[in-house]
């Protein structure tokens, strides 16, 4: 199944923050691994992973992190593909950008969305994709995955 993870969820692998969210983002990374799911990322996905994960790890605990991120997501794709789709997005919904590219990478793909921000899960079904808020219905995603506890 083709997932776009929006970065708090890959951000929840590495922080002890919320380790209720830190176990999900685990279970997520193995179902990866497996093959179970396919993860996907608009390429600010990296950038903005890097910026968030640098505010509590230091550099080497956050390039080592990185690479195990890149290593989890099948393919970052690009601005270019997505123009078209995040302009008339921001046009539709005048909602955050970061958000919309999410939205917009899962619209191009007619992939899953999952994430831990509710506006942004909110966003995705009100545009009519398939989304997550994994804080409240993990359960719910990994069940749409025919993956039992």
């Amino acid at each position: 199944m083709k997932v776009v993870a929006d970065t708090s969820v890959m951000v929840s692998l590495f922080s002890s923050f919320y380790p209720y969210r830190t176990e999900i983002s685990k279970r997520i990374a193995s179902l990866t691994e497996m093959g179970v799911i396919e993860l996907y990322s608009p390429r600010l996905g990296e950038f903005e992973f890097i910026a968030v994960i640098t505010r509590f790890l230091s550099r080497e605990l956050a390039e080592e992190a990185w690479s195990i991120y890149r290593s989890l997501i099948t393919e970052f794709i690009g601005e270019g593909v997505l123009s078209d789709l995040l302009r008339e997005l921001s046009f539709e919904t005048s909602h955050r950008i970061p958000d919309l590219y999410f939205t917009a990478t899962a619209r191009y793909l007619n992939a899953v969305l999952i994430t831990n921000d509710k506006r942004m899960a909110e966003l995705a079904e009100k545009l009519g994709l398939r989304a997550f808020y994994l804080v409240e219905d993990s359960d719910g995603f990994f069940k749409s995955l025919e993956v039992g506890e």
